[in-house]
């Protein structure tokens, strides 16, 4: 396969309904939409995936490493244990996805992505940057946050208990509206969880 030559029908990239421990390498492919696909234990190594559909797909115990997924959409499909390694995630609407969802992002870009109300409990978001990105509602008990760049984005009515932000950076969190028993912070950074209060620091 031509890894230079972007594919744009579905049957000329996966003609298997299944695959299992199957690593897909180079893979270029924008702007189509894959229906009723699943992937069991398989790698993605350098694949681009832009405006990509994953419709009713099924991704499990699979990892994608230097890949770019950004704007990728995900109705009604499963993702059980995936990560991504040093990829690019930007604007990916997560809420569209069926749960339950099980990810794990290190070394990405997450950006201007969705994750409002979804259970995403023991998250693992760590080294990553995560800007603009909407965690209204979402539950991130016990998540591992840290070393993660979170600049613009929204934590509300959030449920951050136990989390770990352990050296994370650029977070706004309100005390007020969202739930932080035993989560983890690293100083000076922790300072700005003060802000929401009419205080006067010395």
């Amino acid at each position: 396969m031509d890894a230079e030559q972007p594919l744009n029908e579905t049957e000329a990239l996966f003609t298997e309904e299944s695959y299992d421990d199957r690593q897909f390498a180079s893979v270029s492919c924008q702007d189509a939409e894959l229906k009723d696909i699943e992937f069991f234990q398989c790698r993605f190594d350098g694949c681009r995936f832009l405006r990509t559909t994953f419709r009713q797909c099924r991704f499990e115990q699979c990892v994608f490493e230097k890949c770019d997924v950004s704007l990728l959409k995900v109705p009604e499909s499963s993702f059980i244990g995936v990560r991504f390694l040093h990829s690019k995630t930007l604007g990916i609407d997560w809420t569209q996805a069926a749960t339950p969802l099980t990810l794990a992002f290190q070394w990405s870009n997450i950006s201007h992505s969705m994750f409002m109300r979804l259970s995403l409990q023991r998250l693992e978001m760590v080294e990553c940057v995560a800007r603009e990105v909407d965690f209204t509602g979402t539950n991130l008990t016990r998540a591992n946050l840290g070393k993660t760049d979170f600049l613009g984005s929204r934590f509300a009515d959030t449920n951050l208990s136990y989390a770990d932000f352990s050296k994370a950076v650029n977070y706004a969190i309100d005390p007020r509206t969202n739930r932080l028993k035993k989560a983890v912070f690293s100083m000076p950074e922790a300072v700005s969880l003060l802000s929401a209060f009419d205080i006067v620091l010395k």
